[in-house]
């Protein structure tokens, strides 16, 4: 090594331990490139360029810019691996899925330019989270049909049944059994509203006592009474001068028999 060679060692050395920016070593012109910014000493520099020597020939892949042909997409996407065509995902599907929306994700996914790893991951996500949400509206529709029941048969009494069946029977007589499955805003289905399932049954009950047993066809009833009925016939035997408040009267016995079991309709 000469005379020279040494003096330039021994200088950067001296730069190097004196903790002055190493950038001041290079050229000027490229001192403040902003790829320089965050490589805080020359070692870090040649890590940099051992790395970018071995980008050099790897398979790279360009992203398209603004004004970028679908062509030039369809290139990219392809390159990162989408598949040829929408029909191409393996989508682990079942008997149970809508084809009409499977088809649909696949011509979405494809336009969106997704892998097949993509594609499968979104798709499996989404099953998940479907099938979540219909086992909890199952179980919300389950709870609801079992407390409208609850309320239905403490109005109804002994009479629910019976009115059951003539609510049904206005529907299968006049209606169509479906309009219980039509579905109302809230998501509930109007079978399972207390509203519709009392109007229905009123009807069916009006339609018999005040037209005739045989109105509804193929509908019969037991003749039960709900608790308001059961009321009003306790009223009735219970009115002002009436012989169940006469110990003495022939048939004051008969009354109070009546009372006691319209009193157990209305209390169970």
């Amino acid at each position: 090594m000469s005379e020279e060679q040494a003096t330039e060692v021994s200088v950067d050395a001296e730069v190097a331990q004196s903790g002055a920016d190493w950038r001041e070593s290079i050229p000027e012109e490229i001192r403040g490139h902003k790829s320089l910014t965050h490589i805080n000493d020359v070692g870090a520099l040649a890590k940099s360029y051992v790395h970018a020597q071995s980008m050099i020939g790897a398979d790279k892949v360009v992203i398209p810019g603004k004004s970028a042909t679908q062509e030039e997409w369809a290139e990219f996407y392809g390159r990162l691996g989408r598949p040829e065509d929408p029909g191409s995902y393996g989508l682990e599907t079942t008997n149970d899925m809508n084809g009409d929306m499977v088809d649909w994700f696949r011509q979405t996914a494809h336009a969106a330019g997704l892998t097949e790893r993509q594609a499968a991951q979104i798709f499996g996500s989404y099953n998940e989270f479907a099938a979540n949400m219909q086992q909890g509206m199952s179980v919300d529709r389950e709870q609801m049909t079992a407390q409208v029941e609850a309320d239905l048969r403490k109005e109804f009494g002994q009479a629910f049944e019976d009115r059951l069946a003539q609510g049904l029977g206005v529907i299968e007589n006049f209606g169509n059994p479906e309009l219980m499955e039509v579905q109302l805003a809230d998501g509930s289905l109007l079978g399972d509203n207390p509203e519709f399932i009392r109007l229905m049954a009123t009807v069916g009950n009006y339609m018999q006592e005040a037209l005739g047993e045989d109105t509804l066809e193929g509908i019969r009833t037991s003749g039960a009474m709900t608790p308001q009925d059961a009321q009003e016939k306790v009223s009735e035997l219970r009115a002002p001068n009436s012989p169940y408040w006469d110990q003495r009267h022939p048939e004051h016995h008969h009354y109070v028999n009546e009372v006691n079991r319209y009193m157990e309709m209305i209390h169970g």
